[in-house]
């Protein structure tokens, strides 16, 4: 199938794109100018880079095989008799105008890139969606084309899929707070489990343990669905929940076991006790505590079931397995057994 020629006003962001990875690779403080921020917050220009990315890639390494040059020669030829005119002419005024250095190097860049994005490169970026992770113990933040911010806890995964019509993203496992950015046009949803919140301008928080979803709104309003297309295995045969709306200052929970998600008042500095590196727990289940304590060790704490039912209340530091197991021998009838590969096993203790 013949990929599609692109559109003047495609053309024109990929030209831009090309500038700006240009000269960021030369000034890389220009990623914190008031002009690439503002330039990057439109998420058909955020595209565009994208594609330039992947096209460089592909440059990389397969720039001087025949098949490349073929695409880059058959794609141009298109771009002609198209009426985009000899690739010299690219309209390169924008670019100037906003600070950007336009050299014979853009130019031969841009026409490459051009080429590539004749060849569909472009799309398949466009609809290819970002997967954000972070590994045992680390945390971070990132920030969308959008002005969206995801704040991501240790061993957390997002995929992030954006379009003209919605920005959806799903937490595979792990725990984020979302600040969204307000846009009435385009909802922002984030898919967990069998839940799907449904925001347009607030603040929340997502967390995946196990078969459990929480859901913490810390600002705005949200409403929280139960979709098909998300249905555990555990909960296939039984009946969507219906919408639950939160205000601020609510938590959802739901479970697997559960038919309908609690709803309750939440604490909301306990919930954001995560981002200083904090771990508290106010008369809590050992399963579901021991599940977040192994999202921060490469060495996952295991524990006998008679003891999983075992309620604790506590704040440890994040990552620091050690303290914590010391704490919960000191003070329940638990006793820690370690293998010799280090693994920790809590059990009833004799």
């Amino acid at each position: 199938m013949t990929p599609p020629v692109p559109t003047p006003e495609q053309i024109r962001r990929l030209e831009e794109a090309a500038a700006w990875r240009l000269r960021l690779q030369k000034e890389p403080a220009a990623e914190f100018s008031a002009d690439y921020i503002a330039w990057i917050a439109d998420i058909d220009n955020a595209a565009a880079m994208e594609a330039v990315g992947q096209g460089l890639s592909v440059v990389d390494a397969f720039g001087d095989s025949p098949e490349l040059l073929a695409m880059r020669h058959q794609a141009l030829s298109r771009l002609r008799k198209a009426g985009g005119g000899p690739v010299r002419r690219f309209r390169w005024g924008r670019a100037a105008a906003a600070g950007l250095a336009v050299t014979p190097t853009s130019s031969a860049a841009a026409a490459l890139l051009v080429a590539l994005f004749g060849a569909g490169l472009y799309h398949v970026a466009l609809l290819q969606p970002d997967t954000y992770r972070t590994e045992i113990g680390e945390r971070r933040v990132v920030a969308l084309a959008d002005g969206s911010q995801i704040s991501m806890d240790s061993d957390t995964r997002i995929l992030v899929d954006y379009s003209k019509t919605g920005r959806a993203l799903t937490l595979s496992r792990g725990r984020a707070r979302f600040d969204v950015a307000h846009d009435t046009s385009r909802p922002f949803t984030v898919a967990a489990g069998s839940e799907t919140v449904v925001a347009v301008g607030t603040s929340f928080d997502v967390e995946k343990l196990g078969s459990t979803v929480l859901v913490t709104l810390i600002q705005g309003q949200v409403v929280v669905k139960d979709e098909q297309g998300h249905t555990s295995s555990a909960r296939s045969a039984a009946q969507p929940h219906a919408a639950v709306s939160l205000t601020a200052g609510q938590q959802l929970v739901a479970t697997a076991q559960a038919p309908q998600p609690a709803v309750s008042t939440a604490d909301l500095q306990l919930a954001a006790a995560w981002e200083a590196g904090h771990l508290v727990f106010r008369d809590e289940p050992l399963d579901a505590v021991v599940a977040r304590v192994n999202r921060y060790t490469e060495q996952p704490v295991r524990i006998d079931p008679a003891v999983a039912g075992i309620r604790i209340s506590g704040v440890f530091n994040a990552g620091d397995v050690g303290s914590f197991v010391s704490a919960l021998t000191a003070y329940e009838p638990v006793q820690a057994t370690t293998n010799s590969s280090g693994g920790i096993l809590l059990q009833p203790r004799l």
